[in-house]
């Protein structure tokens, strides 16, 4: 019954991870902007931009949803 509980987290990072991808309400600019805030030094690089940062974010967002598909598979 309680098998399902494990991919939870998973399937929450993955959902975040693609909202961010594809900038539902803005979220990958406000993502983006935490980033840049909390980078040391003289802050992020030019050539990592909200597109990239979007970029990665849908490319783990899709890995960690096919994990979970995966798992949840194997459950059953």
């Amino acid at each position: 019954m309680g098998d399902w509980i494990p991919l939870l987290l998973p399937l929450a990072f993955s959902v975040g991870a693609l909202l961010i991808a594809f900038d539902y309400r803005n979220l990958g600019l406000r993502a983006y902007d935490l980033v840049a805030r909390r980078a040391p030094g003289d802050g992020l690089d030019p050539r990592f931009t909200p597109d990239a940062l979007r970029l990665i974010a849908g490319f783990l967002g899709a890995v960690f949803l096919v994990v979970v598909g995966v798992q949840s598979v194997d459950l059953f």
